[in-house]
C-alpha cells in the first residue's frame, strides 16, 4: 500500500522550487516564497525541480499535469498554491496561522555541513554517479552506476 502525501508529509512544510536563475521571474518568484517562509521563521523542505527529473516528476503526479510551475507550496501534504497565492494569504495574515505549527527558532540558521544548499556530494562516489565493485569470480573492477545518490550525483544534507 503506498503512504499518501498526508501520511509522507505529516508534520512537514515542502517548496518546489528552481535554482535556474535563467528564467528570471521564476527564479525571483521562488525567492520571495522562501523569504516569506523566512519571516515566518517555518523550517521546510525544498525540492529543486532543476536538479532532479524525480522531483520533476513528483511535482508533475501532485499537480495533475504535464507542465511544471514553480514555486508550490505544500503543508503537510496538501498543496497551499504558488507565489501568488503564498502572496496573498501572508498579506490577509491567513499564512500565519498555517504555519504557525511549523515556527521554528532555527529555521534561519545555515547548515555548517552544506552551507545550506542542502546537498552534497555523493559519500559512496564522490559524485561521480559510478560505484566500482570487484567481480569476485575474477582480478577485474566493474563500473556500476552508483544507486546512493540522485543524477547529478548529490545526497540530501544528513545534518539539515
Amino acid at each position: 500500500m503506498n503512504a499518501t502525501w498526508q501520511e509522507k508529509e505529516a508534520g512537514k512544510v515542502v517548496l518546489y522550487t528552481t535554482t535556474m536563475g535563467i528564467v528570471r521571474d521564476t527564479y525571483q518568484r521562488c525567492l520571495q516564497v522562501r523569504q516569506i517562509l523566512r519571516t515566518h521563521l517555518v523550517k521546510y523542505v525544498e525540492r529543486d525541480v532543476f536538479m532532479s527529473r524525480e522531483v520533476q516528476k513528483e511535482i508533475r503526479e501532485r499537480l495533475g499535469g504535464d507542465t511544471i510551475s514553480v514555486p508550490q507550496l505544500f503543508v503537510e501534504g496538501n498543496l497551499i498554491g504558488d507565489a501568488a497565492t503564498v502572496d496573498r494569504l501572508n498579506e490577509s495574515g491567513e499564512l500565519r496561522s498555517i504555519l504557525k505549527p511549523f515556527k521554528s527558532p532555527d529555521a534561519c540558521t545555515t547548515c555548517q555541513i552544506c552551507g545550506g544548499y542542502r546537498l552534497l556530494p555523493c559519500p559512496m562516489c564522490n559524485g561521480s554517479k559510478k560505484s566500482v565493485h570487484r567481480n569476485h569470480f575474477t582480478t577485474e573492477m566493474i563500473a556500476l552506476k552508483c544507486m546512493n545518490c540522485d543524477e547529478v550525483g548529490l545526497v540530501q544534507c544528513y545534518a539539515c
